[in-house]
């Protein structure tokens, strides 16, 4: 799926996307996301950048739940980054957003127009697998860390188990799209991320990937059975 493809997916139902995730993954996407952050625990002065942001879980999670106090969120989408600002502003008087800095960027994940070397982490959520040149946005975010940066990848996947596998399949293909719709009132963003899990599991040697573009891979971890798994990483 192109880029313009993925803005037409996803746009419509910016406003709908939070309720979404939190409907299709029974809430545990919250938890998924806390690990996220955790795992790359960015020091108080770091620079930490969040791609593929969409309306700024991650970037909110990590000013809840890490040191971080300045976190960069990009997005190929304007229209996920409006709605990440108005985030930010409904969050400003919470204790855990004071005395912390937030800057939005609409770029695309494989060309940022960021400066090279300019953060300490770099993340990325449920985004890897929408970007068009994979390969590319990896290189991108190679450029963009400082040597031994660390690299966190949070993204869908399929259990290992075979029995697993068939009932959540059943779930993905069967159970989403109704229960989606309710909410969306659009089937095609459902059927596309069912597909896009699938693709992404048969078509995807994450592992090689990340190697080619300059990173060793420190750990891979599945989460919640196998329906996410969680990639950290270095740049070399």
């Amino acid at each position: 799926m192109n880029s313009q493809r993925t803005h037409f997916v996803f746009d419509p139902i910016a406003d709908k996307y939070d309720r979404f995730n939190r409907l299709f993954s029974f809430g545990i996407d919250r938890g998924w996301r806390k690990k996220l952050v955790q795992m790359v625990q960015p020091h108080p002065n770091q620079q930490v950048l969040d791609l593929c942001c969409g309306t700024g879980e991650v970037v909110f999670s990590f000013l809840r739940h890490t040191l971080a106090r300045t976190v960069t969120g990009a997005d190929i989408s304007e229209t996920m980054i409006d709605f990440a600002q108005e985030k930010q502003i409904r969050f400003s008087s919470r204790p855990w957003m004071q005395n912390k800095t937030i800057a939005w960027h609409v770029c695309d994940a494989a060309q940022t127009g960021l400066a090279p070397g300019s953060f300490d982490v770099v993340t990325c959520a449920f985004g890897i697998r929408n970007v068009p040149d994979r390969q590319a946005a990896l290189g991108e975010m190679h450029r963009l860390l400082k040597s031994k940066g660390k690299l966190g990848i949070l993204e869908f996947s399929l259990p290992a188990h075979p029995l697993g596998r068939t009932l959540y399949g059943f779930y993905l293909h069967r159970l989403v799209p109704r229960l989606g719709k309710c909410i969306l009132g659009a089937p095609e963003p459902l059927h596309y991320l069912a597909n896009s899990i699938q693709g992404w599991h048969d078509e995807a040697n994450f592992a090689a990937e990340l190697d080619k573009a300059g990173f060793k891979l420190i750990r891979k971890t599945p989460l919640t059975g196998g329906i996410a798994t969680l990639w950290l990483a270095h740049s070399r």
